[in-house]
């Protein structure tokens, strides 16, 4: 008789050793959602859950399968449970993060990103965390705040070329506006500093184009 190679396999031996384990039906859930099975990994989890009562790392995981499925409600709830009894955790806030950016609420998808830097420890080392904030600011009333956020993106991961291509366009595109002259000229002076990047060979032409008529 073959070995399997099939981690699932081997998921499943675990969980018969120990079927009350919430450590192997998760990490079994979590195989199935990443084999692009949530369905099933919905139906294994919601099973686990009816059988040994509730999981807050259970229902996280469930609430991500939803999302798989793009059925939000279903989403919202699994995170709310996971949520009521971790308020504080920062995967679960993520997972609410990601629920409500792809229901197209960006107001409360920024709210729960803010909680997670608030609650961190060493902010200003969660590179994803401000990019993924800057991504949300689309207007042109938050336009000083996305660069802010950028900035700081930047700062912590300067060899990042998606990051340093749209601080050069919310540059230019702040600079192109209506802005007082004072605070253009800071503006300028900002951009000009990103003409010196090393990594600014890899941005688009069509990026270099702009920065070249603003700076030189």
């Amino acid at each position: 008789m073959g070995i399997s190679l099939n981690p699932g396999h081997y998921l499943l031996q675990a969980r018969s050793l120990e079927p009350d384990n919430p450590k192997f039906a998760y990490l079994h859930g979590e195989y199935l959602i990443k084999e692009k099975k949530p369905t099933k990994a919905i139906d294994y989890i919601e099973s686990f859950l009816s059988e040994f009562g509730p999981d807050a790392n259970l229902q996280n995981l469930l609430a991500l399968a939803y999302l798989n499925l793009e059925n939000i409600e279903k989403a919202e709830e699994s995170i709310g449970n996971a949520l009521s009894k971790l308020p504080r955790s920062k995967d679960f806030l993520h997972t609410a993060f990601l629920i409500k950016k792809a229901k197209g609420d960006k107001i409360s998808a920024f709210h729960f990103l803010e909680r997670i830097v608030r609650m961190d420890d060493q902010p200003f080392q969660s590179f994803d965390i401000f990019w993924e904030m800057a991504q949300l600011l689309n207007s042109k009333t938050e336009i000083k705040k996305k660069i802010n956020l950028l900035e700081i993106s930047l700062s912590l991961n300067h060899k990042n070329t998606h990051v340093l291509e749209e601080l050069i366009l919310t540059y230019c595109e702040i600079i192109e506006t209506g802005i007082p002259k004072s605070e253009k000229a800071q503006f300028v002076k900002d951009l000009y500093r990103l003409k010196n990047n090393p990594m600014l060979p890899n941005l688009t032409p069509l990026t270099l184009q702009k920065l070249a008529l603003i700076v030189g």
